[in-house]
C-alpha cells in the first residue's frame, strides 16, 4: 500500500499542470465516495460535508464558506460527471497546452471556474424564476473555458469526430454554448449556467 502512495506521489510530483488539474480532480472523487459508502455502511445517512464543497447560490452562506468558490470546481458525485469533465479536461487541456503555457492552463482553469461560480450566483439571486435555491459543484465551467479558449485563439483548427468526420473546434464550441442556452430552464440550470460563464471567460 505503501509502495501505492508513493508511486502516485512521485506521479503527480512529475507530471504537467494537466496532470495534476486530473489527479486532484479524480483524488477527491475518490475521498467523497469512499467516505460516502462508510457513511452508508454504518447508516449515518448521506455525505453531509459535501455542501462545504459547493458554491451555494445564497451569497449569504457564501460569506460563511468563501473557500467554496475554488473547491467546487474540484468537485464531483457522480461518476459519469467526472469522467466526461476529466476527459474534456485532457484532451482539450493538451491541446491547449500545444499553443499556450502550463501556468496559463492553471490560471484559466481556476478564473473560468470562478467566473462560472460568479455568474451562477448572478443569475440565480437576480432571475428568481431560474430556482429558488441550489449549489454548484465540479470542473465544467473551468474545462469550457479552456475548450473557448482554444476554439476562438485557432478558429481554423479542425478534429475528427466519430461518425461526424472532420469539423471546426470552433462549431462543436458555439453547439456546446447553443445547448447551454437552451438548457437552462432544465433541472441542471446551475450547472448550465456556469458553463456560459466559463465559456465566455474563456473567449
Amino acid at each position: 500500500m505503501g509502495d501505492i502512495f508513493t508511486n502516485l506521489k512521485r506521479t503527480f510530483n512529475s507530471g504537467n499542470i494537466l496532470a495534476k488539474l486530473i489527479y486532484i480532480n479524480v483524488g477527491l472523487f475518490v475521498i467523497i465516495r469512499l467516505a460516502s459508502v462508510i457513511l452508508m455502511l454504518f447508516n449515518l445517512g448521506g455525505f453531509p460535508f459535501l455542501q462545504y464543497l459547493q458554491v451555494p447560490s445564497s451569497p449569504e452562506l457564501l460569506l460563511y464558506r468563501p473557500w467554496t468558490i475554488i473547491t467546487y470546481m474540484f468537485t464531483h458525485f457522480d461518476f459519469l460527471h467526472i469522467l466526461f469533465n476529466m476527459l474534456w479536461l485532457y484532451w482539450f487541456g493538451g491541446l491547449f497546452l500545444t499553443f499556450f503555457s502550463e501556468r496559463q492552463l492553471g490560471g484559466l482553469y481556476l478564473l473560468g471556474g470562478i467566473a462560472g461560480a460568479v455568474l451562477f450566483l448572478v443569475a440565480y439571486n437576480i432571475f428568481r424564476t431560474v430556482a429558488a435555491y441550489s449549489y454548484l459543484m465540479g470542473a465544467s465551467a473551468s474545462v469550457m473555458a479552456i475548450v473557448f479558449a482554444v476554439s476562438f485563439y485557432r478558429k481554423d483548427l479542425e478534429i475528427g469526430l466519430f461518425l461526424i468526420g472532420r469539423i471546426k473546434l470552433i462549431y462543436l464550441a458555439l453547439f456546446t454554448f447553443v445547448i447551454d442556452l437552451l438548457a437552462i430552464t432544465s433541472t441542471n440550470a446551475g450547472g448550465h449556467i456556469a458553463h456560459i460563464g466559463g465559456a465566455l471567460f474563456g473567449i
